[in-house]
C-alpha cells in the first residue's frame, strides 16, 4: 500500500467544459509547449491557436504559464497574461479551447492538521493514491443527462447482459424514484441508492456514499454495501483523497479506464493482474451544496465498470440528491416556522426586560448615591456585580432584537480590502495587551462586491471577537483576516486563529441559537447573527477546526 507522496508534485490539465468523457492530460517534462506544433507537448488544432501559443513549466514543485507571443493570448481566469503561477483548478484559455490545470497533491492549511480519513465499523478507507491520468472525467450533470437522453431512445431488446442495459436501468431509476418520495430519512435514501447500484453493477464489490466535513475536512463513510462474496475479514477500501478532493470541488464523474484494454497486461505478472481494479467516483451535486460522494469499485476484470456506468452512477447520485433537498427543504420549512414563533415570543420578552430595566433605571441612579455615602466596602462590591449582571441581562435583550429583526440591508459597491483595513488599527490596539497579533493576507483583485457595509464590518468584528476568545492566554496567539475572489466569482473572507479549537462533540452546536463556550461571558448571539447576515447576502458561513490547534472561520459570497 503506497503512502501519500508529499514531495513529489504531479500536475493535469483537463479539457473544460468536460462535456463528454476526457483523460486528463499529466504534465511530465519540466516545460510542457502547447500549441499546433506537432512535435509540441500538447498539441491543439485550429485557426485560433499558436504553432508555439503557451508553455507550462516547473520550478522546485511550483508551476508557471507563461504566453510565447501568441496572436491570441493565453488568458488565466478571464485574464490575459504573459506569465502567472498556476493554482490548483485555475482555468486556462489557449485559443477558443479551455483546460482545468489541477495539483495532486493538493496543500493544507497550515494553522489545521492534515485531515485524515475516518470509518465505520464496516469498512475501513485507507490512502492510496490512484494517477488521475488513468482515469476518464466528465461533468456530473453532462454524464446524468447523457444517461437519461439515451435510455429512454433506446429500444428494448434482449442483452447479453440485461442488469447493464441501458433501458433496464432507466426502468429501475424510475422504481427508485417512486419508492424515495416515501422515504423521509436521507440514511435510508443513501441505502437505497447503494442497493441500486449493487444491482445494477454486479461486478462491483462494494459501494460507498463517503461526506467531507465541514468543520475538519475529514471523510466519513455514512453508508455502505459489500458484495456477498466480499472477505469480511479484509474489508479495506484503498482509494486516493486527492480522487475525493477532485470529484467534490469540480463537480465531476471519475471512472478508471477500461482495464481489460489496458496495455499493462501484456507484460504483467499475475500479481499485478490481481492487484488491478476498476472504479467510479460520482458527486451528489444538491441544489446549493455537494452533499456527498458516491463510490464503487470493481476487483472483476471479465466485466470490468465501463463509462455507461458511471453515467448511470451520476443519474442515481442526481436522483439522490433531489429527494434529500426536498427532505433538507422540508426541514427547513418546519423549522422556519417554529422559529418565527419562537422570534416573536423571545421577541417581546426582550422588549419587556428593556423597558423594566429603564424603568428601574432611576432607583439604580438613586442606590448608586446611597451606596457611595454609605462607605460599605462589601456593600458596593455586591452592587457592582448586580449592576454587571443588569447590563448583562440589557446586553442579551438587545442581542435578542437585533437577531429577530428584519433588517433592511443598504447593499452598495463595496471595497471589502478597504472595509477591513478601517479596522486594523483599532483591532490592533484591542488585543495587542492580550498578546494577540494579527496578519492581513488580502487578495491583490482589490475585491469590490454589492454588500452591506456596516453589516459586513460588524459580521467580521464578531469572528475576529470569537478568534480573541478562542486564543484567550496562548503564548503567540494570532489571528489571520484574508480575502480571495474565485474565478467563478466568489468572494471568500476568511478568519482564522491558532487558539483552543472546538471540542468534536461542540462541532454541531457551534451554529445554534444560545449555544456559547463562554459560560456567563456569552449570549450564544454572535455566529447566528454572522451566519443570518451571510445568508441574507446571498452567501454561507463555514468552518473548520481541530481541538488544540485553531479554527478557520469563512464567510462565502455568491455573486
Amino acid at each position: 500500500m503506497s503512502g501519500r507522496n508529499h514531495h513529489k508534485v504531479e500536475a493535469y490539465l483537463i479539457p473544460y467544459p468536460i462535456e463528454s468523457f476526457s483523460r486528463p492530460i499529466l504534465i511530465e517534462d519540466q516545460q510542457t509547449f502547447i500549441g499546433r506544433d506537432p512535435t509540441g507537448s500538447i498539441k491543439i488544432a485550429g485557426k485560433t491557436v499558436s504553432r508555439q501559443h503557451a508553455v507550462i513549466t516547473c520550478e522546485n514543485g511550483r508551476f508557471l504559464i507563461e504566453d510565447l507571443d501568441s496572436q491570441n493570448g493565453t488568458f488565466l481566469n478571464n485574464k490575459a497574461i504573459q506569465k502567472a503561477a498556476l493554482k490548483s483548478h485555475d482555468k486556462i484559455r489557449v485559443g477558443n479551447r479551455w483546460f482545468l490545470f489541477l495539483l495532486q497533491p493538493e496543500t493544507v492549511d497550515d494553522l489545521l492538521i492534515d485531515p485524515s480519513f475516518s470509518a465505520n465499523d464496516t469498512i475501513v478507507i485507507s490512502n492510496e493514491e490512484i494517477k488521475l491520468s488513468e482515469l476518464w472525467a466528465q461533468n456530473t450533470e453532462h454524464a446524468a443527462r447523457f444517461f437519461l437522453q439515451n435510455a429512454a431512445t433506446e429500444v428494448p431488446k434482449k442483452a447479453i447482459e440485461p442488469d447493464r442495459s441501458a433501458y433496464k436501468r432507466l426502468s429501475m431509476l424510475y422504481q427508485l424514484s417512486d419508492h424515495l418520495r416515501t422515504i423521509n430519512e436521507v440514511a435510508k435514501i443513501y441505502e437505497k441508492g447503494l442497493d441500486l447500484i449493487m444491482e445494477s453493477i454486479p461486478s462491483a464489490n462494494c459501494a460507498l456514499i463517503v461526506k467531507k466535513s465541514d468543520s475538519d475536512g475529514s471523510y466519513k463513510i455514512v453508508a455502505s454495501k459489500l458484495s456477498r462474496d466480499q472477505n469480511t475479514n479484509k474489508n479495506e477500501v484503498p482509494v486516493s483523497r486527492t480522487l475525493f478532493d477532485w470529484v467534490l470541488s469540480e463537480k465531476i464523474t471519475l471512472v478508471s479506464q477500461d482495464v481489460s484494454k489496458d496495455l499493462r497486461f501484456k507484460d504483467s505478472d499475475s500479481i499485478r493482474i490481481h492487484n488491478l481494479r476498476s472504479i467510479i467516483c460520482v458527486p451528489i451535486v444538491g441544489k446549493n451544496d455537494v452533499l456527498g460522494l458516491l463510490y464503487a469499485q470493481s476487483d472483476n476484470l471479465i466485466a470490468p465498470i465501463t463509462k455507461d456506468d458511471a453515467t448511470f452512477a451520476s443519474a442515481v447520485a442526481n436522483e439522490l440528491a433531489l429527494n434529500i433537498d426536498n427532505i433538507r427543504f422540508l426541514a427547513k420549512a418546519l423549522k422556519n416556522e417554529r422559529m418565527a414563533g419562537v422570534g416573536l415570543t423571545i421577541g417581546n420578552l426582550a422588549h419587556n426586560i428593556k423597558n423594566l430595566i429603564a424603568l428601574n433605571q432611576s432607583a439604580s441612579q438613586l442606590m448608586d448615591r446611597h451606596i457611595a455615602a454609605s462607605e460599605n466596602d462589601q456593600m458596593e462590591k455586591c452592587w457592582q456585580w448586580m449592576q454587571q449582571s443588569l447590563a448583562g441581562i440589557n446586553q442579551l435583550s438587545t442581542d435578542i432584537l437585533d437577531y429577530v429583526k428584519e433588517d433592511q440591508f443598504l447593499n452598495r459597491p463595496t471595497d471589502i480590502n478597504k472595509a477591513i483595513m478601517k479596522y486594523r488599527h483599532s483591532l490592533e490596539r484591542r488585543f495587542s495587551h492580550e498578546g494577540i497579533s494579527f496578519d492581513f493576507a488580502l487578495s491583490s483583485e482589490n475585491p469590490v462586491w454589492m454588500i452591506d457595509e456596516i453589516q459586513f464590518q460588524r459580521a467580521l468584528l464578531n469572528l475576529v471577537i470569537n478568534a480573541a476568545d478562542a486564543i484567550k492566554d496562548k503564548k503567540r496567539g494570532k489571528i489571520r483576516i484574508s480575502t480571495e475572489v474565485k474565478a467563478n466569482r466568489c468572494l471568500t473572507v476568511s478568519v482564522v486563529d491558532n487558539g483552543c479549537g472546538i471540542a468534536s462533540s461542540k462541532m454541531d452546536k457551534v451554529l445554534d441559537l444560545f449555544f456559547t463556550t463562554k459560560g456567563t461571558k456569552g449570549t450564544g448571539l454572535g455566529l447566528p447573527m454572522v451566519q443570518k447576515f451571510v445568508e441574507k447576502s446571498g452567501g454561507k458561513l463555514t468552518f473548520k477546526s481541530r481541538e488544540g490547534i485553531g479554527s478557520k472561520f469563512q464567510m462565502i459570497f455568491f455573486a
